[in-house]
């Protein structure tokens, strides 16, 4: 079942607010077995809301409007609905009540603007009843046109509160969806996609998303029924993790920290982590989550070499010595900080996350990490990609990685296809 979706409002043309309401409607219909064909975003312009919907509702057998219900007066999306639909204006009284109910329980004194929500086309049928919040279904020859406020908050809870469950009962979806999303670390997306093209089939679809420095796989299943759906995800499943195996490290919700963490608890052991390059990016990753002082002692950025001597214990001739950004100092820096902390684990971060400060032998994106744990301690260096801000994202996230496949697999060294080595 095929539908579109139209975002009104100056603010998402002008680029000061970002059109998330589109991109959760799409992503939970889609879930729902519905395909969103188009996503429209104009103005709050009279005429050319009317100019689109007029062709909307004759191309789709529903139609979700965001935006411009509001009090003021550029939101014209009533009046573009009831002109196009060639509909009358009336004051819907069970939603003027709403309003001046609400304006009581706010200490606001009745404002005439606002009488402008309560003007629907005729024949609209409000979402709710329990919330004051705008937001109704029209029916129009074999469309169905539902207009929900721009506030996100509002729109999606009308959504799935409201909308799907009335499009199952008036367009119920022709097949079941199993959707699942897997994220990787450790391989390039091309290369994945080499891999997997041979999987894809009609009732099996597979979306590349980087959202660098990983890549997340969107797996969707087709089937007659939920079973037969889940059943082919289930089974797609399985030939996507024996391909890529430690790579994959969590699905839908999953973050690098929150696996990290996860393992960690369940074992009872405890990480440190000396960050110079990340500037506390890893420590800020791991403390996101909730409960993370059961595992996590300390995190500190010595970013300067005077830090790594007085915090860390680094000693001055090795710094003079090697540099830095060396081998010796990771190895150092991550000793030093899991024996101050008397932690498990211990994590450590150098480089040059540029733009400048590279040269020939250590360019930008040159990063040490150094891994101590009680097998000893080692350090790897990597050659990172991109800006300043990728490469201590790429640094953040190898090292949270490095301990992921420690802790899984028991890889002291891992190592990672795509990421150059110094």
């Amino acid at each position: 079942m095929e539908g579109a979706i139209l975002a009104i409002g100056n603010e998402l043309v002008q680029g000061k607010v970002r059109n998330t309401t589109s991109f959760w409607a799409a992503q939970r219909l889609f879930l729902s077995g519905y395909k969103i064909k188009e996503i429209i975003t104009i103005p709050d312009d009279l005429q050319l809301i009317k100019e689109h919907l007029s062709l909307l509702v004759k191309r789709y057998p529903f139609v979700i409007i965001s935006g411009g219900l509001g009090p003021t007066t550029d939101d014209v999306t009533n009046q573009a609905l009831a002109e196009t639909l060639n509909l009358p204006l009336e004051t819907n009284q069970e939603v003027l009540t709403q309003i001046r109910a609400r304006e009581k329980d706010l200490g606001l004194r009745p404002n005439p603007l606002r009488e402008r929500m309560a003007a629907l086309p005729k024949g609209a049928q409000p979402l709710t009843h329990t919330k004051a919040m705008a937001g109704y279904l029209i029916r129009y020859a074999k469309c169905l046109l539902f207009c929900l406020p721009g506030v996100p908050k509002e729109f999606l809870y009308l959504l799935e509160e409201k909308v799907i469950p009335l499009l199952r009962k008036h367009l119920p979806p022709s097949q079941a969806i199993s959707s699942l999303t897997l994220k990787i670390f450790g391989l390039r997306e091309a290369d994945i996609n080499l891999e997997l093209q041979d999987l894809e089939e009609e009732n099996l679809n597979i979306g590349y998303y980087p959202q660098l420095p990983e890549i997340h796989l969107t797996i969707t299943a087709l089937g007659k029924s939920e079973e037969e759906a889940h059943q082919r995800l289930q089974e797609a499943l399985g030939k996507i993790k024996a391909l890529f195996g430690e790579y994959i490290f969590g699905q839908n919700g999953d973050t690098l920290e929150s696996v990290v963490g996860k393992l960690l608890s369940e074992r009872g052991e405890t990480l440190a982590v000396a960050e110079s390059c990340t500037g506390g990016l890893i420590a800020s990753r791991i403390t996101r989550i909730p409960g993370s002082s059961s595992y996590f002692d300390r995190g500190v950025v010595t970013y300067s070499n005077q830090a790594k001597i007085d915090l860390l214990g680094v000693s001055k001739q090795c710094l003079e010595t090697h540099g830095a950004v060396s081998k010796a100092t990771a190895l150092a820096m991550a000793e030093g900080i899991r024996r101050i902390s008397k932690t498990t684990y211990s994590l450590s971060v150098t480089g040059i996350a540029g733009p400048t400060g590279g040269s020939p032998r250590k360019p930008v994106g040159t990063v040490w990490i150094g891994f101590s744990c009680p097998q000893g301690t080692v350090a790897q260096c990597f050659l990172f990609p991109g800006d300043r801000q990728l490469v201590q994202d790429f640094a953040a996230t190898t090292a949270l990685d490095w301990l992921r496949r420690y802790l899984t697999y028991d890889t002291l060294l891992p190592s990672y296809k795509f990421l150059r080595n110094c």
